[in-house]
């Protein structure tokens, strides 16, 4: 089966190359994950949390679309911009949140001296499982 790619804001995808998801055989590979509204607009410039909460909503969005759930990811890179100790207080529980009834996949957490845009503070990148059904 060939590649599919998958987009949320298709306009603004297109304009960085680039597909918030693409399908390959069993693999969903999700990334660019930053906190945007339907328009391409960053959201709670100055709250990497809040951000860190509408990635999560969006990773469900492409999960869903592809009949996945948190439970089929399997590894997981988060890019912070914040301080470590700000990323384990505010930005940790709504991973633990959206993970929650979860093992949870492999997880690395980068921090990050800046972002494509200035106003971005968390983006992630993550692969799930989705056995192709014959």
């Amino acid at each position: 089966m060939k590649p599919q790619s998958f987009h949320l804001i298709p306009d603004m995808e297109k304009g960085y190359c680039m597909s918030v998801g693409v399908r390959a055989g069993d693999l969903l590979f999700i990334g660019g994950l930053f906190a945007v509204d339907d328009e391409g607009n960053a959201l709670h410039p100055d709250d990497a949390a809040m951000q860190f909460k509408v990635v999560y909503e969006q990773m469900n969005r492409v999960l869903a679309a592809h009949g996945g759930t948190a439970a089929d990811v399997v590894s997981e890179t988060i890019y912070y911009g914040c301080s470590a100790e700000e990323y384990s207080e505010r930005l940790v529980p709504y991973r633990q949140a959206f993970y929650l009834g979860c093992n949870g996949p492999s997880v690395v957490g980068v921090q990050v001296a800046g972002f494509i845009e200035r106003a971005i503070q968390v983006e992630v990148t993550a692969i799930a499982y989705l056995p192709v059904r014959a």
